[in-house]
């Protein structure tokens, strides 16, 4: 079997590259707080999700009849509700303007600023989980999302997101089968968790930072292909009485392999998700 360790290998790599970026340039004690926090809480999140990779690892291997089981939807939910919490707890950061939404000025959420910036990044988390589906999908769209968030605010610049996009490229090479082809690596639960994570918290600290003049809005056509897939799977799913964190072969992607080899499905929604990011900058501008 294909081992669920993508995203352990990817937070190594993050932890190695950060600690000899920080070392090599004599930055120890100058680490922003914001990047402190959102590494140290990404230790306990691949951690819990690993637990539910686990739990559906030894179900699937056991027993062919076994109903595969893991961590309930609604734990899932509250984990990622209580890891988001402890993000703006600690770093006073959230969602506070929409940007001028309608042309009317700032729209400030006011008292809706951490329920709303909870939904949001819960909603990402979960926008990312499920659309892991076919190899390079999941951390392609995630590595083009935060290479929009990066270049476009300027964020990539005067932090270590440029850190956090590279220790993907090892993953990838790997789930790629790029570099042999019988050790190929998958992101499970815990990675996609952990990278919608990191995707999620650039957008809020980009957009809610005037320094770097990035609407929140226009993050949504940076991850518009896993967002659109997630709520159309939920409205779907919930007209057929099925829980929407089921697994299932209703996804986007599957779709499209139906007429699509899994490499050309890959191709046509990363491009999707080029075009759809270069719009929105076109939308902002």
């Amino acid at each position: 079997d294909t081992p669920l360790t993508g995203g352990i290998g990817i937070l190594i790599a993050l932890l190695i590259s950060g600690k000899l970026y920080i070392d090599l340039n004599d930055l120890n004690g100058f680490v922003p707080d914001f990047t402190f926090q959102l590494i140290l809480i990404s230790i306990p999140l691949l951690g819990l999700f690993l637990i539910d990779d686990y739990l559906k690892g030894r179900d699937k291997n056991s027993d062919q009849n076994t109903k595969i089981k893991g961590l309930k939807a609604y734990h899932r939910i509250i984990i990622q509700c209580i890891l988001t919490i402890y993000m703006i707890s600690s770093t006073g950061i959230y969602l506070e303007s929409l940007g001028n939404l309608f042309g009317f000025g700032e729209v400030e959420l006011g008292s809706l600023s951490i329920p709303f910036t909870v939904f949001c990044v819960v909603g990402i988390m979960n926008a990312f989980n499920m659309i892991d589906g076919i190899n390079g999908l999941c951390s392609g769209c995630a590595m083009l999302a935060l290479l929009f968030i990066g270049f476009f605010s300027g964020l990539i610049y005067d932090s270590m997101l440029v850190l956090v996009i590279g220790s993907m490229i090892g993953f990838l090479i790997f789930n790629l089968r790029i570099f042999g082809k019988k050790r190929g690596v998958f992101l499970g639960d815990s990675g996609s968790n952990l990278i919608g994570f990191w995707v999620a918290w650039s957008a809020v600290y980009a957009s809610q930072n005037s320094s770097y003049g990035m609407d929140a809005i226009t993050v949504i056509w940076f991850v518009s292909i896993p967002l659109l897939d997630c709520i159309g799977l939920i409205f779907s799913r919930a007209k057929r009485g099925i829980s929407f964190m089921s697994a299932g072969r209703d996804h986007i992607h599957h779709k499209l392999m139906q007429k699509f080899s899994p490499e050309g499905t890959l191709f046509i929604i990363l491009m999707i998700s080029l075009a759809s990011g270069l719009f929105g900058i076109y939308l902002q501008n």
